[in-house]
């Protein structure tokens, strides 16, 4: 069902040198089965699982599933499920059947409403949690959460299940029935293999064979009940001492070596005769024989053969938008801190113009005049270029809480659905449905609360109003692209707020810079198309010559600006799906 050929990984952290995580892994896994990946923190069982569930890729060597080379014709996504081993990964705003009803929209095509229901239920009584079912995730115990990631893991009946310390970090008594969870997940469905890895050494005899890991190499594959035999301990809890006690490297020679012997005395098959040998680099003093108790040499039924259902399709890009649109609003909802935020900044922002401006907005009645007074036209034209950098600046402010966290607040939850099929296209698309109507609802009520009140600009207000919105969608754009390349919510707020500054400071209303060094810098800063756009749209009235006094810069013409900060949205978006599609 599962073999790992000679695998070896091997990664270059930033700054760093070129580390082996995984040195000639070498396993075969037949169907029905139940295995563990036992090992240390640091031992490489993580980087295994990642390998197999495809979110990473191997230096060297060969994976096969269901006999074909994953690096050749990798598996559909919902073919292999994964239970990660970070417990935010859930959304703690929807309750338990939500939960997994989303993940079959996202995760399985054609079904009805009423098969996914059903769907549903017999997930939930499968991994005991019928009775929790309306009640919110963030009110689950840590292990009801945990048997909420497997349940999500079995939406499109895969295969092949990966759970990633799955046991790890809980009482003895919910340790112990999560493990026979785990068994009851290979027997519901034939051929069914479950991996997990774990550090976790008291239910090792739960598994039908375990994979030792230490340091990256592979020390022991077999039965639980052979590995005191093999590494000379009286108990299992002795394991890890005893692996302590050797370098990594002369553990996995010695298994190199031992490997056949131990598949042969337990009927494992003759996988270790396709591998290729390291070169010995010294002898062990385990002998080359192995004599095993009698009681221990077992042999192991022949398994028929499975012929396994193909993976269900994928839904369309767009149901998987669709929903996610639908869930991202619901979540709104359900999140009163996060729409009182977003009502208090559509509500204040506007506030906060008139107040920086109500000093001389009078100035701007003036220019209704068929003739405007110099002492008048000068405070005027100040006044127009300042209710319209005050504009573009609340909007980049707005901009920064919008997108900022969007993606990196959620990272977890986007690694586990994107293993089990979602699209980086349609979480974008997704993003957007979310995003972009609130852009506009701020930018309609900044624009218009400030013509209501008294603040109206002469010129072409519409125009202005469609650089407002255009500039808020850039720039939200961007932040949410720093947001899909940072791997936490405040180090992508951090860069976002970096990004507004220079932003500030090079839109040419401050400073006004020349011509020439305008040239070179404005065409990279979103704020400036957004305000010297605007400025532009006042060139048929009488402040605007007063206007070119007063900042020596380049007003980019309307349509332009607006082309330009299309192409700034549009890089925003291609950060960040190229941010979405990076392996963390």
């Amino acid at each position: 069902m599962l073999e790992v050929l000679n695998v070896s990984q091997i990664i270059t952290p930033p700054q760093s040198e070129a580390q082996t995580v995984l040195n000639h892994i070498h396993f075969g896994v037949p169907a029905g089965h139940l295995m563990g990946i036992i090992g240390a923190p640091g031992s490489g069982k993580t980087s295994m699982i990642r390998l197999l569930a495809g979110s990473s890729q191997a230096t060297e060597g060969t994976i096969l599933f269901q006999g074909k080379d994953t690096a050749i014709s990798p598996p559909k996504a919902n073919s292999i499920g994964h239970v990660p081993a970070d417990d935010d990964c859930l959304s703690g705003l929807l309750t338990v059947r939500e939960t997994i009803m989303s993940a079959l929209i996202l995760c399985v095509a054609d079904q009805s409403n009423e098969e996914r229901i059903s769907k549903a239920s017999h997930i939930l009584v499968g991994v005991g949690l019928e009775t929790m079912a309306a009640q919110r995730v963030s009110q689950l115990s840590l292990p009801q959460k945990r048997r909420l990631k497997l349940a999500l893991a079995l939406v499109s009946d895969a295969p092949l299940i990966l759970c990633d310390e799955f046991t790890d970090g809980l009482d003895v008594k919910s340790e112990q029935e999560l493990t026979a969870l785990l068994k009851f997940v290979v027997s519901d469905q034939p051929g069914r293999v479950v991996i997990h890895a774990t550090q976790t050494l008291s239910n090792i005899g739960s598994y039908d064979t375990v994979v030792i890991l230490h340091e990256g190499y592979v020390c022991f594959h077999g039965p639980a009940r052979a590995v005191a035999h093999y590494f000379s301990i009286t108990t299992v809890e002795e394991l890890y001492p005893r692996l302590a006690k050797r370098p990594a490297d002369r553990w996995g020679d010695s298994w190199s070596r031992h490997r056949e012997s131990y598949y042969e005395a337990f009927k494992l098959g003759d996988l270790g005769k396709s591998h290729e040998e390291r070169p010995e680099e010294g002898r062990m003093e385990e002998s080359e024989n192995v004599e095993l108790p009698e009681t221990e040499k077992t042999a192991k039924k022949p398994t028929e053969e499975i012929v396994y259902a193909e993976a269900p399709a994928l839904p369309t890009l767009m149901s998987q938008a669709a929903h996610l649109i639908q869930r991202r609003w619901t979540l709104l909802r359900r999140n009163q801190t996060e729409w009182i935020q977003h009502l208090v900044m559509l509500t204040l922002s506007p506030l906060l113009a008139m107040l920086l401006l109500a000093p001389n907005t009078v100035y701007l009645s003036t220019l209704k005049n068929e003739v405007v007074a110099p002492e008048d036209l000068w405070p005027a034209a100040y006044t127009c270029s300042m209710a319209i950098f005050i504009q573009i600046l609340l909007m980049l402010i707005l901009s920064v809480r919008n997108g900022a966290r969007e993606i990196a607040g959620e990272r977890p939850l986007f690694e586990r659905e994107r293993l089990a099929g979602l699209r980086a296209s349609a979480y974008l698309i997704g993003k957007l449905g979310f995003l972009i109507p609130i852009v506009l609802a701020q930018s309609l009520t900044l624009g218009l609360f400030l013509s209501i009140t008294g603040g109206s600009l002469p010129g072409n207000g519409s125009a202005r109003l469609l650089l407002l919105m255009l500039t808020g969608i850039a720039f939200t754009s961007l932040c949410m692209g720093l947001s899909a390349r940072s791997f936490s919510a405040a180090r992508a707020q951090n860069h976002a707020w970096m990004l507004l500054v220079v932003n500030v400071l090079l839109c040419g209303a401050l400073l006004g810079f020349p011509r020439l060094l305008g040239g070179v810098l404005q065409p990279l800063i979103t704020a400036y198309y957004g305000w010297s756009g605007s400025i532009e749209t006042l060139k048929n009235t009488v402040v605007f010559e007063p206007l070119t006094k007063l900042v020596r810069t380049w007003f980019a013409a309307p349509s332009g600006a607006m082309i330009a900060l299309l192409c700034h949205a549009g890089l925003g978006m291609a950060l960040t799906i190229t941010g979405l599609k990076k392996r963390c």
